[in-house]
């Protein structure tokens, strides 16, 4: 069954050529638009846009690589079901993200257990090197490794904050409507608990923006 829907996807993928693809430079509202009326070229370039990033999301939910495949086939056959039928966002990225999750939660309940097992696993990893612009300043290998392990400290709730807002961009909003919080306060607080222990722990001042 998963064969065929991967065997979907890649004729989407072949009928369009490079040159048909959408402009990046597009915003998403127009996009998704484009999408909703049909347009493969469209669907292609979400697909294209955002397979990476979801991908790398979902491994950090659970790492199962072919729980998270299945799911992100499932997710994109889905949306090209019911495209006309689907309300408008001006972001892509995080409308995924929240299929993403529900369907992951899904799919792990039929694998293996219970959505608890899947919260409060320590499988939600993040890393940074000194290239990654999400540090306000130059700071040294030696640095990074303490950032990283003070990182591995934090609880799984804190790191996948740190990993919308810091990695994905995503507001105090979006990280609470993601993590179930009551609200984007909720969120902002979660934040800044995560950025105090990793303050605490590695003894810099400011380590992210």
């Amino acid at each position: 069954m998963k064969s065929n829907q991967n065997s979907t996807i890649s004729i989407y993928l072949q009928d369009v050529c490079p040159n048909n693809i959408l402009k990046d430079d597009q915003n998403d509202l127009e996009l998704w638009r484009a999408f909703k009326n049909g347009s493969n070229e469209a669907f292609l370039s979400i697909y294209k846009k955002y397979f990476k990033s979801l991908y790398s999301y979902g491994v950090r939910l659970k790492d199962n690589e072919d729980l998270v495949k299945d799911a992100i086939q499932d997710i994109f056959l889905e949306l090209k079901k019911n495209s006309h039928g689907l309300s408008d966002t001006d972001c892509i990225k995080f409308y995924l993200f929240k299929c993403l999750k529900r369907k992951i939660f899904k799919k792990f309940k039929e694998w293996e257990g219970q959505r608890e097992d899947l919260v409060m696993s320590e499988s939600f990893s993040i890393t940074f090197s000194h290239e990654q612009r999400i540090i306000n300043k130059q700071i040294n290998l030696e640095k990074v490794k303490l950032i990283n392990k003070a990182i591995g400290k934090l609880s799984p709730r804190k790191r996948e904050a740190v990993y919308y807002v810091f990695y994905e961009g995503m507001s105090y909003q979006q990280v609470s409507e993601l993590m179930d919080l009551c609200d984007s306060k909720s969120a902002r607080d979660l934040i800044y608990k995560a950025l105090k222990c990793l303050r605490d722990s590695v003894g810099l001042q400011t380590v992210f923006y």
